[in-house]
């Protein structure tokens, strides 16, 4: 518990802080005020304080499940403590390690985004295949119990021990401290304007006939190109698909139903895109009202424009959503009838959830005003300060829309478990519940959105 609470704070603290001390029209007002620097850095991880009282207030919950008895609830609660002391002081040491990182290497600081994604993926990744080759939840906890000195040890010597002697600093100098936020400050500001090129060559799509589709497809195609966490993301990808890989190397010589398959492998396929691109479609249409207004002054219709955002997201999904699907009908040996239904249902739950999402993304649109970012401060496309400043509830309706939408024909798809309704019903409510949520959503932004 307190490694993994360890863990996460660094990286809570290390890649949020990234937006948090760097990003944001509240950086640079903020250097302007008479409030020390040091203000700023503590008020960052008192912010972190619910966010982090309750994630592990959940996996105290969860690893309490093996205290038998009613002692439970005491271990539970020492958890709890122990995994929140533990975590709000690594959130501070992976603050304090990226000040000192921003202050001598601000052009690295992003690639220890990808060191900590990476690792994260890859224990995740071993977790599942531990669990789809047979092992149970509580011998997946005793090994991880059995190998928490070695996990400590290399925790803390890779990134706890820096991080504790910068907090060590802050305590007997915490002018040193201040003085490497400030001038880190400096230089990423200064790398910010002269970070113009990115990676990825503009390309005109060959396309006839619409050139607002054409224009729109180009430019988003583009910016997930460029994307500074697009490695990430695929490699998040990439480890979904090796789980959907041990999914069907484990259907593999069984006779599972075309049912179950779609249960098992097409829904790894689609949990795969959606933890990876599923932020496509939930901010699909942020920081878009300038755009739109361009449009209509070009006398470019808001709906050809929408329907080009919906193609811009759907096309890539479908194919990165075929290519898991693929590898899992590879590794369970399907002929070409039963891996082509597969896919065809698989396929079916992505166009369903992509069309609910992209409804609940346009009906909670106008919940998020423009925020311009702070000049010279380092760009994340599709995810700046904007979206951390949003409105919870708006972020968790977009969530919940595409999560449900995806998952009511994938389960209808898959035999209906857990609750067997009739299947004229459930193929109802699964196909008309994203088919509401797509003409009610786009519907409500075409008539309420102000320009």
């Amino acid at each position: 518990m307190g490694a993994q609470m360890a863990w996460f704070g660094l990286m809570y603290g290390f890649s949020r802080g990234q937006m948090q001390l760097y990003q944001g029209l509240l950086v640079p007002l903020f250097q302007i005020t008479p409030a020390r620097p040091l203000a700023f850095l503590l008020g960052r991880v008192i912010e972190a304080v619910p966010t982090r009282a309750w994630t592990t207030l959940l996996w105290a919950w969860a690893y309490s499940a093996m205290v038998p008895g009613p002692g439970r609830w005491p271990a539970m609660a020492l958890l709890w403590t122990a995994g929140l002391a533990t975590g709000m002081l690594a959130h501070l040491a992976g603050l304090l390690l990226l000040t000192f990182w921003s202050r001598y290497h601000p052009r690295s600081m992003r690639h220890g985004n990808t060191a900590f994604g990476v690792l994260t993926i890859a224990m995740m990744t071993a977790a599942v295949v531990y669990l789809m080759e047979g092992g149970t939840a509580t011998e997946l906890a005793l090994a991880l119990r059995a190998a928490r000195r070695s996990v400590l040890t290399v925790l803390t010597a890779a990134a706890g021990l820096p991080g504790l002697m910068l907090a060590l600093a802050l305590l007997i100098r915490p002018q040193w401290v201040e003085s490497h936020y400030r001038e880190g400050l400096y230089r990423v500001l200064e790398l910010g304007e002269q970070d113009t090129v990115r990676s990825g060559r503009s390309w005109w799509l060959p396309l006839r006939g619409d050139g607002v589709l054409r224009a729109v497809l180009s430019r988003e195609w583009l910016q997930w190109v460029r994307y500074r966490m697009a490695r990430t993301q695929l490699l998040i990808f990439a480890a979904g698909v090796v789980c959907v890989w041990f999914a069907g190397r484990s259907a593999a010589g069984r006779a599972m139903p075309l049912a179950g398959l779609v249960g098992s492998v097409g829904g790894l396929s689609l949990l795969a895109w959606y933890n990876a691109f599923g932020h496509w479609v939930a901010k699909v249409f942020q920081q878009e009202r300038i755009t739109i207004a361009l449009y209509r002054l070009a006398a470019v219709p808001t709906v050809r424009l929408v329907i080009a955002k919906l193609v811009s997201v759907l096309v890539p999904s479908v194919l990165l959503v075929a290519v898991a699907a693929a590898v899992g009908s590879a590794a369970a040996r399907l002929p070409l009838s039963t891996a082509g239904s597969l896919l065809l249902w698989t396929e079916l739950g992505l166009v369903f959830g992509v069309l609910g999402g992209f409804g609940a993304a346009a009906a909670t649109a106008n919940q998020e005003p423009e925020e311009p970012e702070a000049p010279g401060a380092p760009r994340m496309e599709q995810g700046g300060s904007a979206m951390v400043q949003s409105s919870a509830w708006s972020s968790l309706a977009r969530t919940f829309g595409l999560t449900v939408s995806t998952a009511l024909p994938l389960w209808a798809a898959a035999g209906r478990p857990w609750l067997d309704l009739p299947p004229a019903s459930a193929w109802t409510i699964a196909l008309g519940v994203p088919l509401a949520l797509f003409l009610g959503g786009v519907g409500w932004m075409l008539r309420t959105w102000r320009l």
